[in-house]
């Protein structure tokens, strides 16, 4: 099911227009910088090739996710960019089970590298980017497609969590 978009939200604040791909890659990166300049061991050596594995999974189920979701965007021709306005509400696919599988499929993959290349500093700066994303990102985004599709959107919004 598609709803086709009726309104216009406000501009988006700057934290928005970041991006949250931008944020988390920020936050990686410091990771792998802290992890490089202080070091921390992630687990001990015999658990180390348990967690690439997991890793491995989370970041391939994260980047499935994130394909699937974006395909979806591209096949109903509307915005991916959260400061822009939505022209459907998209309820298929992945979004079936979550308002918000980009993001999801961002924080799988971000946990998934940073168990792949050890990186506990960045495991320990992932709550940042998500509390962007809960503060600031994803409220707005609600708001612009409460805005833009008033009861249906309100209706997936009751139906559907915001993550799982």
């Amino acid at each position: 099911m598609v709803s086709e978009s009726r309104d216009v939200a406000p501009r988006a604040p700057w934290l928005v227009r970041s991006t949250s791909p931008v944020q988390c890659i920020a936050a990686f990166a410091a990771g792998a910088g802290l992890q490089h300049a202080l070091g921390l061991p992630l687990a001990p050596e015999s658990m180390r090739s348990a967690l690439h594995l997991t890793g491995t999974v989370l970041a391939d189920a994260g980047l499935v996710l994130a394909v699937w979701a974006f395909a979806l965007f591209v096949r109903r021709r509307t915005t991916i960019i959260p400061a822009h306005t939505p022209a459907q509400l998209i309820l298929r696919g992945p979004f079936r089970w979550t308002r918000n599988p980009i993001y999801l499929a961002q924080v799988l993959a971000y946990v998934g590298l940073a168990l792949m290349l050890d990186l506990p500093w960045a495991l320990l700066l992932l709550p940042l980017p998500v509390l962007a994303l809960q503060r600031a990102i994803i409220p707005f985004e609600e708001a612009r497609l409460h805005a833009c599709f008033g009861s249906d959107y309100a209706a997936y919004r009751a139906a559907v969590p915001r993550w799982l």
